[in-house]
């Protein structure tokens, strides 16, 4: 899952593997290449959200933290996007190797639960980063219902399932799980993603905007310009966001910008990042970038929990399509001015 602004999946869960009694879990291993960057860990524990960081020396590291209750939590490399996803608790003693370059490709052993996380990562690493919803939300049921007792699968329905646009089925999904399996904290922060989702701010029209290219400029965007509009947020990982140019690109040869306003909104950490990952694009739709990304005022009330991500509006700002697969997107757009 690409994580982005407040990540919801950072929630109590409950683990039914066997941990020890110590007061604290610690997290070792190297990076795969070696060299030297900040390895940080994200997680929830008793309700708040903690950030812990170390720096590797000849790519090894080790974090220690506590948590009283089973946690879920992601590990980043050198400030960037998710490496690995984990499940913590007092007592855990955890091995990993990392691979900042394939997000979905680190190995982590140390429990049972998060053997189970790992091993569905590493075998569904393409379709987690082309974000195919459909895709996705088959493979998490699929494992959900052999491994129903497990952690692992409430960890997955928690931080991979796309719930947007799919929330009668999340919530289905959740159900089939074992209770020992998943906490009431779990729950309840589950329950408020679904609830971000539908809420009428999430759902409301899209209004105009300014926005900066890439060329440091400042444009005005407004729905009614155009018959419809796509607004794509990508992160910046490579393999992510080949997949999603191809999108954007084959809308920009098909469509002019009468007919569909094509807008690319990255989520890199910093401005740096972002002209660094779209260098080679030879972009013929807008690319834009923002402090905070999707955390910012003119994006927080969309609701954008994972990337990529995608919104389609029509010329009146009213939102037609809501998801993360790059097929439901482009059959939304072309769907739509196909029947007008």
């Amino acid at each position: 899952m690409r994580l982005v602004g407040i990540i919801p999946a950072l929630v109590a869960v409950a683990a039914l593997g066997g941990c020890g009694s110590d007061d604290s879990f610690k997290i070792s291993g190297r990076i795969a290449g070696g060299g030297s960057a900040t390895v940080e860990l994200l997680y929830c524990p008793d309700g708040a959200a903690k950030r812990l960081s170390v720096n590797a020396m000849d790519g090894k590291f080790s974090i220690e933290g506590q948590s009283r209750q089973p946690a879920l939590g992601v590990i980043s490399v050198g400030g960037r996007e998710r490496v690995a996803t984990v499940i913590v608790q007092n007592g855990d003693r955890l091995e990993c190797v990392l691979t900042p370059d394939k997000p979905f490709g680190s190995e982590v052993k140390g429990t049972k639960s998060n053997e189970l996380l790992n091993g569905f990562m590493r075998s569904n690493a393409e379709a987690l980063e082309q974000g195919d919803s459909e895709r996705i939300n088959g493979l998490v049921a699929e494992f959900v219902g052999a491994n129903r007792r497990s952690t692992a699968a409430t960890a997955l329905v928690v931080s991979e399932y796309v719930s947007a646009g799919h929330e009668v089925s999340a919530d289905s999904l959740m159900g089939v799980i074992d209770p020992e399996a998943r906490s009431a904290g779990l729950l309840l922060n589950f329950t408020s993603l679904l609830s971000a989702q539908l809420s009428s701010e999430a759902l409301g029209d899209i209004i105009g905007m300014s926005i900066a290219n890439r060329n440091d400029s400042v444009v005005r965007y407004n729905p009614y310009r155009q018959s419809v509009s796509l607004l794509a947020f990508v992160g910046s990982d490579r393999a992510q966001r080949d997949s999603v140019t191809g999108l954007l690109r084959g809308l920009r040869k098909d469509f002019n910008a009468r007919r569909v306003a094509v807008i690319e909104v990255s989520t890199a950490a910093d401005s740096a990042e972002w002209k660094r990952s779209t260098a080679g694009d030879s972009a013929t739709w807008t690319q834009t970038w923002t402090p905070s990304g999707v955390a910012s005022p003119q994006y927080r009330r969309m609701a954008v929990a994972r990337v990529p991500f995608f919104i389609v509006a029509d010329s009146t700002g009213h939102q037609l399509h809501r998801g993360s697969s790059v097929g439901g997107a482009d059959a939304a757009v072309r769907g739509y001015l196909k029947n007008k």
